[in-house]
């Protein structure tokens, strides 16, 4: 299985627009597996949350990371 990546476009009538370079590798019998990745909506939050957690770091927590 080969696999192509690239950012689609949903268009005005509900189907995924395909780069024109991909479209010819394709014909009416081809059979693909579409996967759709979202955006975090909370991705800014997520990236607080994760330096607060390193703010709270000390040396003194140092011993348990060779565990």
């Amino acid at each position: 299985m080969k696999a192509y990546e690239y950012l689609a476009e949903i268009l005005q009538d509900g189907h995924l627009s395909i780069p024109e370079d991909l479209r010819g590798k394709l014909s009416g019998e081809s059979k693909i597996r579409v996967m759709l990745l979202l955006e975090d909506e909370d991705t800014p939050w997520n990236g607080f949350a994760m330096s607060q957690f390193i703010k709270g770091y000390s040396e003194k927590d140092a011993i348990y990371d060779s565990l």
